[in-house]
């Protein structure tokens, strides 16, 4: 192959890889504030219930495990049914 061709292959290549990655950064930091913000929420709620019922109030942390695979399957979900909308 000669450079040109090389060169343009290598180009087409780059620029694809760098609107994919800047594309995937975007929508991960879009839902890391939608999940940020659901679970300041959450936890204000939970300090809300637990006031109520006691004097005190107790901070409890929920589970990022928990947290992170409930998401997930929510998510996948989400991309499952716009996919299978996108096809039909």
């Amino acid at each position: 192959m000669e450079t040109a061709q090389l060169q343009l292959i290598f180009n087409v290549v780059a620029i694809t890889g760098v609107s994919s990655l800047a594309s995937f950064c975007y929508l991960l930091r879009k839902d890391n504030r939608k999940l940020a913000a659901e679970r300041q929420a959450g936890s204000k709620e939970v300090a809300r219930l637990v006031a109520v019922e006691r004097p005190t109030v107790i901070h409890a942390d929920p589970d990022i495990r928990n947290f992170a695979a409930d998401r997930r399957t929510h998510w996948v979900s989400g991309m499952a049914a716009a996919r299978s909308r996108n096809q039909n």
